[in-house]
């Protein structure tokens, strides 16, 4: 069973609204994305389940990586993911009813304390990096502190734009 979890590409610093929200993906934070897409091929990271933030800058990090790599998997969109803390990510992961691997795009501090308690090391993800978090167990309710081991750590190194 895998978790795989993505904090969303890099970001204007600003919206046309004034809201963080909105904050779409700058052109480096595009070519993240697809570079991240690559990867996804070549490792063959294909989640049964995609759980996205509705904020812009995450759904356009998913459609930027589906440019160039096809899930077949079951998307949703989930407000809560919205810049949450570590205890939404994991109530939302133990209330998975399935053994299927998972991916999670979401956003810093949160995702952050959620890979680093999962793995009981410290993780600081940058702007669409990625990890990937095996476990043993058959269920996501079965899952705790310390249990899981990265698979894959990445993160695209693309020039300033």
């Amino acid at each position: 069973m895998q978790l795989h979890i993505l904090r969303h590409a890099k970001t204007d610093p600003l919206s046309s609204s004034g809201k963080d929200f909105d904050r779409k993906l700058l052109k480096k934070g595009q070519l993240q994305a697809e570079e991240m897409a690559i990867y996804f091929n070549e490792n063959q990271i294909n989640p049964g389940h995609i759980f996205c933030s509705t904020a812009v800058r995450a759904k356009e990090t998913l459609t930027s990586i589906q440019k160039l790599h096809t899930f077949d998997a079951e998307i949703v969109f989930v407000p809560e993911f919205y810049l949450c803390e570590q205890g939404v990510l994991l109530d939302f992961l133990w209330k998975q009813n399935h053994g299927e691997d998972i991916l999670i795009i979401g956003h810093n501090d949160g995702l952050s304390d959620f890979a680093s308690y999962l793995v009981d090391d410290f993780i600081n993800l940058k702007t669409c990096e990625f990890i990937s978090v095996d476990f043993k167990e058959q269920n996501w309710k079965e899952t705790s502190k310390g249990m899981g081991v990265i698979r894959h750590h990445y993160h695209p190194k693309i020039q300033s734009y």
